[in-house]
């Protein structure tokens, strides 16, 4: 703690000569590496602090919204995507950001808005799919303790490699710990999916895809697309959800997500 609490001792946030020394930046990568809880509330206080000593300059000021933008629109840990949705929400949002560009705040505005749907902890927004006989089947009908959203396309080189291990874990561990799995086919034709599905018996997945449709109907009343709630766009992407449907995690490897559920499972009183 008094490590910390002196660490910015003989440093003004206001003197834009910092900038271009050497040691200022690495100075504070490692503040927020080391002595900052990687928490999102816990960054948000740190990074408000900071930006407000830095007002009085202008150079300064830019210098550090462009960093903690950089670092967080594409976070390192996951659920830190809920500091740039604060720094959008704050101050780009609301017009104190002049010296971005225009191409790059409506960059900022779509990445902003695609994770505002599904930070961790808030409610997952429903999915209104199709099985592969066109009979409705969306998320919230899913009764489970722990559902796995699989986003992926059966043309996929990635999704082809991670899938079928998926699904052999889900068989081997996770069905019988009670664990669903709801398999959104994004892209790639719905031969193809069935396909696969077939190819690699994944028959114990609850396998979904949205029509076409009802897709239009979403673009036409200027609805966000369900790759935009989830923010979707690269495959696959995986998403744990509790039984309530609140988001648990989201885009962790299959290790990572299968270490996640255990841990759920271990600290899951028993019934």
């Amino acid at each position: 703690r008094y490590f910390k609490s002196h660490f910015w001792d003989g440093v003004s946030f206001d003197d834009e000569r910092l900038i271009r020394t050497p040691f200022f930046e690495p100075k504070l990568n490692r503040y927020y590496r080391d002595l900052v809880p990687p928490s999102p509330d816990s960054i948000i206080r740190e990074v408000d602090r900071m930006i407000l000593y830095a007002r009085p300059s202008n150079e300064m000021y830019k210098f550090m919204m462009v960093h903690f933008v950089q670092k967080y629109i594409n976070p390192e840990y996951m659920g830190q995507d809920a500091v740039f949705v604060h720094l959008f929400e704050k101050y780009i949002n609301s017009g104190q950001t002049d010296f971005f560009t225009e191409q790059y705040k409506d960059f900022m505005t779509r990445r902003a808005y695609s994770m505002m749907a599904n930070l961790i902890g808030r409610s997952a927004a429903d999915l209104d799919m199709v099985d592969s006989l066109d009979k409705p089947r969306n998320l919230f009908s899913v009764q489970s303790d722990l559902t796995v959203v699989c986003f992926w396309d059966p043309t996929c080189s990635h999704c082809k490699e991670v899938v079928p291990k998926l699904d052999s874990v889900f068989k081997t561990k996770w069905k019988n710990q009670g664990v669903s799995i709801y398999g959104v086919m994004t892209d790639g034709g719905k031969p193809n999916w069935i396909q696969f599905i077939k190819d690699h018996r994944m028959n114990d997945w609850i396998h979904v895809y949205e029509l076409p449709s009802t897709a239009a109907k979403i673009s036409a009343e200027n609805k966000p697309s369900y790759k935009q709630l989830y923010d979707v766009y690269q495959t696959p992407l995986l998403y744990l959800l509790d039984k309530d449907k609140r988001i648990i995690a989201k885009k962790l490897s299959l290790e990572q997500l299968d270490e996640v559920i255990q841990l759920k499972l271990k600290n899951t009183p028993a019934r």
